[in-house]
């Protein structure tokens, strides 16, 4: 099938590039075919072409694939959405050839323009861009963008905010007068790593869960109290180990897979003060392996337990999902945070490009510890 894409027409690019394309729905193995005769895009107005030298794989990508018809995701298209490269057509745009840069691709926009990250060129708006914190390689760079905004914005959500971050040279964040307590669920997730550290930077006490055999290091990466969801089902050990005083908030970074968590949530998780907290954020209601059937039946439990009176079963508790687009003035917080030290990506594994389908294994397991990376060459 030919590409929609309008592509570029200058001499010192090649016309054609490598690329991971979806071209139908299915599982990473089904949906994927590796180009080589793939056409390298032109920018449009206000769009920079990047060439990309890494690529940070997210489970938004496989499962979108898996689970969208071609009707509601247009194809053929580059697959995923956070890359780290090199500007190499500027397009008069405020950057210069040889800039060293991150990007994230939203999926409205990669549905839009047919771009994705997992190509050799990708071209995006220079909105979406930012310069690579220096001190980075380029996988740590290409994990930043979307897992670091998503927790971000899950702790904004809770009615919280980053004021002044410190560097460890200026020593430890005040705690707040009257310490709260986060549950971040899924620490040794992408997610749950930045919002470990958001978390500590805002002066929050932090309980997270993940498998015992990655306490040390969820623990290392900042949180102050560890559970292994492994020995218990996390609903019951809190309630029979309560929190005193309870979660101020609780960020499910793993996402709906125990609906239990929320609707039992009155147990261990405060009502609001005022415009903070008494909130339950969950990164979405996917989590891996689940059947459209399952995700439709865990919602439905959901919005009853929302929307019902406490007396008939309803839960007093908010629950919210986060949903990321591209915000500049985050991305900007985010990365002087890395540049001072005070926030740090991990990366479990780095594939090569041709073979991006190990990569998508290794993220399916749900055992990965950070980001999945595939270097682009």
């Amino acid at each position: 099938m030919a590409s929609n894409v309008e592509t570029t027409g200058s001499p010192d690019l090649p016309a054609t590039q490598r690329a991971w394309v979806v071209v139908k729905q299915g599982t990473p193995h089904q949906a994927l075919d590796f180009k080589s005769g793939f056409p390298v895009p032109k920018p449009k107005r206000d769009h920079v072409l990047v060439r990309v030298h890494a690529a940070a794989l997210n489970p938004v990508g496989w499962k979108l694939m898996g689970t969208l018809p071609t009707l509601l995701s247009p194809r053929p298209h580059p697959a995923e959405h956070d890359l780290a490269g090199v500007v190499v057509d500027t397009n008069g745009s405020r950057f210069s050839n040889g800039d060293e840069v991150i990007g994230f691709i939203p999926v409205p926009l990669q549905f839009s323009t047919r771009q994705g990250a997992l190509a050799q060129y990708a071209t995006l708006p220079a909105t979406h861009l930012i310069l690579k914190p220096t001190k980075l390689s380029w996988e740590e760079a290409a994990g930043i963008p979307l897992a670091a905004q998503t927790a971000l914005q899950a702790l904004r959500i809770g009615g919280y905010e980053l004021d002044d971050p410190m560097s460890p040279s200026e020593g430890v964040p005040e705690p707040r007068p009257e310490p709260e307590t986060i549950f971040i669920n899924g620490g040794s997730t992408a997610v749950g790593i930045y919002a470990i550290q958001l978390a500590k930077a805002m002066g929050f006490r932090v309980v997270a869960s993940a498998s015992g055999r990655n306490e040390e290091f969820v623990r290392n990466v900042g949180a102050d109290e560890f559970i292994d969801y492994q020995t218990q089902p996390l609903p019951a050990h809190l309630i029979s180990n309560p929190p005193n005083p309870k979660f101020s908030m609780i960020l499910d970074a793993a996402g709906l897979v125990d609906t239990a968590l929320y609707t039992q949530s009155e147990a261990y998780l405060a009502p609001a003060n005022g415009k903070k907290g008494g909130v339950y954020v969950s990164t979405g209601p996917w989590p891996g392996g689940q059947s459209w059937g399952k995700i439709a039946t865990d919602i439905a439990k959901i919005i009853s337990a929302v929307g019902r009176p406490a007396c008939t079963g309803g839960v007093r508790r908010e629950w919210k999902v986060v949903s990321v687009g591209h915000k500049p003035e985050a991305m900007k917080t985010l990365c002087e945070m890395v540049e001072r030290g005070t926030l740090r990506p991990f990366v479990d594994s780095t594939h090569a490009f041709p073979s991006a389908l190990d990569a998508y294994d290794k993220l399916m397991t749900g055992r990965a510890v950070g980001k999945v990376v595939v270097l682009v060459d």
